[in-house]
């Protein structure tokens, strides 16, 4: 679409009745001429300083007295990339085709053309001529006699509509354009950011085999510094290996290739697992690390890495925030009709306001909830909430009563076939591990 700078002034006009065309015309498109002349008369008359431009506002009209005539026009309009902004049509226009068949095929041809259906009858449904010839704020209806002013202020109406029509479709059309090249941006940045975390993670593999290997003296004793040097290092290429880990995986998400691989799982028996590996760092900091979970089986059919990923990320931050020595993380597990809700609630700063959403941006660390240390990426909580959106659920925050935050995770419950169900520790055991 050609940027149009200058407002259209195109009206085509349709009546098979010469005598109201012609005044349709004056009214439209007065002789500029005889106008200049009554302007300079009147200066003289009155003394008043003719300025130009000042004549009255002036269509480039064409004229037609059928509609095959006028579809026609609007046809070759289009072809010459001048289109009519307005087209006044009469309704009853023998012998040829009426003025809404007409109007039916005009906005065919051009969606875009603000249409005036003018008759002396009232025999025609207006809700018809809706029907047919849509869209109704590019349509409108009027009955005979018009007045003139009444004509000029249509025509000043629906031309300006036109154009600010024209070039909000102009935009759209930018924007849409703009947003293919965005998104075939981010698809290539995606594609690049996996290509780049594989070719990094087997060079950060050899690197940690040799490390582990120095350290636990398979190439003879080292001295004490460099073991602290060493360990130092291999601290490093773990969190490092996290940060690719996790480059990799919004990556997959942003393209679609995360892949899940769903089976029956406990719910109690999930969480006690991870519970259990994750507590000694609780302890570690004398931070209480607590879990109700209900006596009764609670299944859900999901990736098990995924739903640990997410849960364990949850605890991993509860454990990161809370003040230690005071510290107290609750993890609970409960059934809500046919979905289940798991829920990691701690005592530590919280998340106020607006930064409830803003955690689970990629990127975003929330200053009063990342505290003192080392810090990730900001992309934690983000994939945790693309996960949890894969499995068809739903995460969010709410704040806690005695201070702190609430994370919580919705899930659709599932109930699995006898042959689903594996060998776990019983649920009375597990709820009060």
């Amino acid at each position: 679409m050609t940027l149009k700078k200058e407002l259209n002034r195109r009206i085509l006009l349709v009546d098979d009745e010469p005598k109201i065309l012609e005044e349709l015309k004056k009214v439209l498109a007065p002789n500029e001429i005889v106008g200049q002349k009554l302007k300079e008369l009147e200066g003289r008359l009155f003394g008043q300083s003719v300025q130009t431009g000042t004549a009255k506002r002036t269509y480039q009209i064409h004229c037609c007295h059928q509609g095959d005539e006028a579809i026609e026009a609007v046809q070759q309009a289009l072809d010459n990339e001048q289109p009519f902004a307005v087209a006044f049509l009469d309704v009853r226009m023998p012998p040829g085709p009426d003025g809404v068949w007409t109007a039916e095929h005009i906005r065919k041809i051009d969606p875009n053309v603000q249409i005036v259906m003018m008759t002396g009858y009232s025999d025609f449904d207006i809700s018809e001529i809706a029907r047919r010839v849509p869209p109704e704020d590019k349509l409108l209806y009027v009955q005979k006699p018009l007045h003139s002013q009444e004509i000029r202020q249509f025509a000043l109406a629906l031309t300006a509509k036109w154009q600010s029509d024209y070039l909000l479709g102009v935009q759209n059309e930018h924007l849409v354009e703009m947003n293919k090249k965005l998104t075939e941006h981010d698809r290539m940045k995606s594609e690049f950011v996996m290509t780049v975390s594989h070719e990094l993670r087997t060079p950060l593999t050899i690197f940690k085999n040799i490390l582990s290997n120095a350290m636990a003296g398979v190439m003879g004793k080292i001295p004490l510094k460099l073991q602290q040097n060493l360990e130092m290092a291999d601290e490093a290429i773990d969190r490092l290996a996290t940060i690719i880990d996790d480059f990799l995986d919004v990556s997959k998400l942003e393209v679609g290739k995360m892949k899940l691989y769903p089976e029956a799982l406990c719910l109690q028996q999930v969480i006690y697992e991870i519970v259990k590996m994750i507590r000694f760092v609780a302890e570690k900091k004398e931070i209480k690390l607590d879990m109700v979970l209900p006596i009764n089986y609670l299944y859900i059919r999901a990736d098990y890495d995924k739903i640990v990923r997410v849960i364990n990320n949850l605890i991993e931050n509860a454990v990161k925030y809370v003040p230690e020595k005071t510290g107290i993380i609750i993890v609970r597990a409960e059934e809500a009709d046919q979905q289940v809700i798991i829920s990691v609630e701690d005592n530590g700063p919280g998340i106020h306001g607006n930064d409830k959403e803003k955690v689970f941006d990629k990127f975003v660390q929330v200053e009063k909830h990342i505290g003192p240390g080392k810090h990730g990426t900001g992309l934690g909580l983000a994939i945790c909430k693309d996960l949890v959106h894969l499995h068809g659920g739903r995460i969010w925050i709410e704040d806690n009563d005695n201070g702190g935050a609430i994370f919580k995770i919705l899930l659709s419950k599932h109930t699995p076939q006898e042959t689903e169900t594996g060998e776990t520790e019983p649920a009375e055991q597990i709820a009060s591990a």
